[in-house]
């Protein structure tokens, strides 16, 4: 599945933070006349969770991504890109939250000005 990135807990952080894996590029998506779709899928630590929510911490211009969608059993959650033009080319960080055990995990963000450039989507 092209655009698949895998969505885990980072036990080595106190407190915990939610890792999304972007290996192999999944995060680029290339520029197309049709809109392509992103999902983020629960896995290992974090698989019996639910994602809670998404963000854009760069407002990306209007009508690039769709509405977030968030699967019945929580941990699929899935977009999609409209990468047609310059206007949609860049880099577009995110933060992602994931709910385990009652408790809530964020992507990590620098403490300096509450931004990250980690994970993000890279519109090619």
């Amino acid at each position: 599945m092209p655009n698949l990135l895998k969505v885990k807990l980072d036990e080595t952080t106190n407190p915990w933070t939610v890792d999304v894996e972007q290996k192999d590029d999944a995060n680029h998506v290339p520029r197309g006349s049709s809109s392509q779709t992103i999902t983020w899928q629960l896995h290992g630590n974090a698989a019996a969770g639910d994602i809670a929510w998404v963000e854009w911490i760069i407002q990306p211009p209007s009508g690039v991504f769709g509405t977030p969608n968030i699967s019945h059993n929580g941990n699929v959650l899935t977009i999609s890109d409209l990468n047609d033009s310059v206007a949609s080319t860049g880099d577009w960080p995110y933060q992602i939250s994931v709910t385990l055990n009652h408790q809530t995990y964020y992507t990590p963000t620098d403490s300096d000005d509450g931004t990250t450039s980690n994970p993000t989507i890279k519109n090619k």
